[in-house]
């Protein structure tokens, strides 16, 4: 760069030179100035060409000789006399012991001396020879010239040498500093990531500890209800089978006949707050049937507006094409009765709306992420059921507990309307949802499987059978037997009742054509109604079993391992007990294990 910027002057040096002789009059030549020119241009331009090549140290001495030359020439043509020998001479003499170090200063000085005797003793006309004194003068000025920029060269060099090491550690250093903060940063981007989806895999890691403590805790509270409710149905079975018996045996006028028959309805009306229990714990019975929930909206209209306030209004929403479920159409009235008494207990003694909205839904895996129960269902289209209202909404915190049988906000409510709408749901396969917030109202959205169906008319019981045979109960509970018995008098049939499995079974050992039917209790003790069901088969295949129990039929079909004739949740009315007894004692006897030998002879 030094050698660069020194080339660069002396060629602007000669071109101000040249231009200032053909433009000044009087400053010299102009034809000789542009001769010169011409001449020492392209002189000048070597050692830049070599220096644009990267040839350094010949570009150094190319410049040294080019200026040298120009000096000598100088010399030897005006004489060594000339005003400003000694400085011209200076000029190459510095440049060489800057870049050409002390053997070129030596060159460089003694070609100088030489060109001093030369001039003195040149022939060339008009050249100014020096006097003696003077010549020896400057031959030591030059001697001394060369020595001190002999060691000025030396110091400069080092001191340069110094600079550009320590320029060029503090090069490297700035690059490795550079590296390290590209390194630091991708660290630290790489960190924060870490840190990101550490964070989100913990937020994932609650959600789901979260969820599954939701779902632990709402089967313990189901277990715990449906064992409620089942010991419940046994106690209600002797209520109001005795109530129904008493009602029969009273006339008309007795006095005591209205006290029967309120106590049939607590009865009832227990008998409800069991079901609803059950329907909490997933254990109710389900008749399941295709249901279209616009019609079962529009057939519960009536009931819905005198449930309600008078300031309450109804508005529904409901589409023209029918949407189809599978469910039982009793339990999806519960839930719709169930929704809209709490929407009008939320909107109190105000003015309000209550909406209720049918429609379509197409559910994305987001969107069943976050649903009550954790039902696991698939991404697709579902039937949807809203009921929204404008009271005054729930936070947080009541949100949370809504579910959670015997919660209740009500100064006179129980707590087991929306725990048994989570069940039902739940006992449909299907999901809920619940938008609610402080002085905004609250929406309800049920999420159920479409069904391909289309609905069917259920048909109607028959409540005046009667009729002949000889039936055995089997039951642990004493009440639940001498009810079960009285009721099946009074159909006209002939009633024996035992207290266990294992006298049941040495009956029939004993006698195996002597009864026309069993009433079997699902769970006794030592010997549990599915062993009895199966050595009752054994005895006689084609023995009509009709079996009850507290719990409801899917949950007791997976436990029994035969083929029953009929069953009968407890509490049972009377007319559920005819209806199942009617449909064991007058459907056509079948074998049971004529029709396992052929199915097996058919698959064989």
């Amino acid at each position: 760069m030094l050698l660069q910027t020194i080339l660069v002057i002396l060629l602007a040096v000669i071109g101000a030179m040249t231009i200032a002789a053909v433009v000044i009059p009087g400053f010299g030549s102009p034809i000789t100035a542009i001769r010169s020119f011409l001449l020492l241009e392209p002189l000048f331009l070597i050692p830049l060409w070599l220096l644009r090549r990267g040839q350094f140290t010949l570009a150094a001495s190319a410049t040294v000789f080019v200026i040298e030359f120009v000096v000598v020439a100088a010399v030897l043509a005006v004489g060594a006399g000339a005003a400003g020998t000694g400085v011209a001479f200076a000029i190459p003499m510095t440049i060489a012991a800057l870049v050409l170090r002390r053997p070129g200063l030596i060159v460089v000085t003694l070609v100088s001396l030489g060109a001093l005797l030369v001039g003195q003793t040149s022939l060339v006309r008009g050249a100014t020879p020096l006097p003696g004194g003077a010549l020896i003068n400057l031959f030591v000025t030059l001697g001394v010239l060369g020595v001190i920029l002999d060691r000025f060269g030396v110091t400069l060099r080092e001191s340069l040498t110094r600079e550009i090491r320590h320029g060029r550690e503090m090069e490297r250093t700035r690059d490795e500093l550079v590296v390290q903060a590209a390194r630091l940063q991708e660290a630290n981007t790489r960190l924060t990531q870490e840190m990101s989806e550490r964070e989100q895999a913990e937020d994932a890691r609650r959600a789901i500890e979260a969820k599954v403590l939701e779902v632990q805790k709402l089967e313990s509270l189901g277990v715990l209800a449906g064992g409620i409710a089942h010991d419940f149905n046994n106690l209600l079975v002797a209520i109001l089978g005795n109530a129904s018996l008493a009602l029969l045996d009273l006339p008309e006028d007795s006095p005591a006949r209205q006290s029967i028959v309120d106590i049939e309805r607590a009865g009832q009306r227990a008998g409800e707050l069991a079901r609803q229990m059950l329907a909490y714990s997933g254990r109710s019975r389900l008749v399941m049937e295709p249901v279209e929930l616009s019609e079962l909206v529009r057939e519960l209209l009536t009931l819905l507006q005198v449930s309600i306030g008078k300031g309450v209004i109804i508005k529904l929403d409901l589409p023209d094409e029918p949407i189809v479920v599978d469910a039982d159409a009793a339990q999806l009235r519960q839930v719709v009765m169930n929704l809209v008494i709490n929407a009008a207990d939320a909107i109190g003694d105000r003015s309000g709306t209550i909406a209720i909205r049918v429609h379509h839904l197409r559910a994305t895996l987001d969107y069943l992420s976050d649903v009550h129960p954790e039902a696991g269902l698939e991404p697709g289209h579902f039937a949807a059921l809203e009921v929204s209202d404008t009271g005054i909404g729930m936070d947080a915190e009541t949100q949370a507990r809504i579910f959670d049988p015997f919660f209740t906000t009500k100064f006179a409510g129980r707590g087991l309307g929306l725990a048994a709408v989570l069940g039902i749901v739940r006992g449909h396969h299907g999901a809920l949802r619940v938008y609610s917030e402080v002085g905004h109202g609250t929406t309800f959205r049920i999420v159920l499987p479409l069904s391909a169906s289309s609905p069917v008319p259920s048909d109607p019981a028959d409540d005046a059978w009667r009729g002949t045979g000889r039936i055995l109960v089997v039951d642990d509970d004493a009440m639940v037997r001498t009810v079960a018995r009285r009721l099946l008098e009074s159909f006209g049939l002939t009633v024996d009742d035992v207290a266990d499995g294992r006298t049941a079974i040495d009956r029939m050992s004993a006698e195996p054509a002597a009864y026309d039917a069993v009433l079997l209790d699902l769970t006794m003790p030592e010997v549990s109604g599915p062993e009895v069901l199966a050595r009752l088969r054994q005895i006689r295949a084609d023995l009509p079993v009709v079996v009850m129990s507290g719990y409801h039929e899917d949950d007791a079909s997976k436990t029994l391992g035969a083929k029953i004739n009929g069953f009968v949740q407890k509490p049972f009315t009377p007319a559920d007990l005819a209806r199942r007894m009617r449909v064991a004692l007058e459907a056509p006897p079948t074998d049971d294990r004529e029709s396992d030998e052929e199915g097996a002879t058919a698959a064989g």
